[in-house]
């Protein structure tokens, strides 16, 4: 929608892989979970991988888990020239890896930028102002800038990609945690604390993996963080909050029609951690709570109890 209200004359399409889907939102002009927004007459939506053939620029908002099968049954129609620009904020739960090595492993050398920050698709797609980070090559992101930035869009630069991937990424860990203490009602100086803390984790393993530690106080940083953490709209924070009411994490995560990146993203970043031997305590809890079943009321006494240390370690 940004791209297509900048640029009318321009024809956009909008590719997905479920023809039927895909052949009613061309015919109704509607997104399933965006039904009061009409697509501008520019956009063509469509499920023929064929359509993607001659593009140059390929924004990828695919979930992170299904980013390398989708990816390998498109990339003999994918020119060896075009860029992605990712969208999709995760880490791949197998191998730990971000989205640029996910493609790069299915499709090949590409030249890749990441373009993140706070921006809940309810929001932009109503035209309401935001701001993003696009991070990469100064060319690609220069291209980026000129496609996207406007008054209500703007789009800032840096060359931090690990930075400001791994933010996009970890957000969503800190924001499940968040959703649970919302719903369990513990405060907002325990939320402030988290949020603050889920940065310092954010920070502390981005740093060993070559981010700046400046990105992680900017837009995919901070910014990201505290749009998700507190926004009605973030699928982590509701996540969190239905697991502080007590539902099964199993019986959440089926249902495909809410993916929430961050309960797959915590298991990667725990293994990251342990491969580089650092110390992700709200990371660590969340994926107990998800994966093993952990109780709450222990996950919470865990993370409470923890000895008192220097804040910026």
């Amino acid at each position: 929608m940004v791209i297509a209200r900048k640029h009318p004359e321009q024809e956009i399409i909008l590719w997905g892989r479920n023809p039927e889907k895909c052949g009613e939102m061309q015919s109704s002009r509607h997104h399933p979970q965006l039904n009061d927004i009409e697509l501008l007459p520019n956009i063509s939506v469509t499920a023929d991988s064929s359509a993607l053939k001659n593009k140059s620029f390929l924004f990828w908002g695919i979930p992170t888990q299904y980013s390398a099968s989708i990816a390998e049954s498109i990339a003999d129609q994918i020119d060896s020239d075009a860029a992605f620009i990712s969208l999709s904020k995760g880490l791949e739960q197998a191998s730990q890896a971000r989205i640029s090595s996910i493609l790069e492993r299915c499709c090949g050398a590409h030249p890749f930028a990441v373009l993140s920050g706070p921006s809940h698709a309810e929001e932009v797609a109503r035209g309401l102002p935001a701001g993003l980070v696009c991070a990469g090559e100064p060319t690609l992101c220069q291209s980026v800038v000129e496609a996207c930035h406007q008054a209500n869009f703007r789009v800032y630069t840096t060359q931090d990609v690990v930075g400001v991937e791994m933010g996009g990424a970890l957000k969503n860990v800190v924001a499940i945690a968040a959703g649970i203490v919302d719903v369990m009602e513990l405060g907002d100086n325990i939320k402030a604390t988290l949020v603050t803390r889920g940065l310092a984790e954010i920070r502390r393993l981005g740093r060993v993996l070559g981010a700046e530690d400046t990105t992680f106080a900017g837009l995919a940083g901070i910014g990201d963080l505290l749009t998700t953490c507190y926004s009605p709209y973030g699928r982590n924070r509701r996540l969190g909050e239905r697991i502080g009411r007590g539902e099964e994490a199993s019986s959440i995560l089926a249902d495909t029609s809410m993916v929430a990146e961050g309960a797959w993203t915590c298991q990667a970043a725990v293994g990251l951690a342990q491969k580089h031997q650092i110390e992700l305590p709200v990371a660590e809890q969340v994926t107990a709570v998800l994966w093993d079943k952990k109780p709450l009321s222990e996950a919470i006494e865990d993370l409470l109890s923890r000895a008192s240390k220097d804040e910026n370690l």
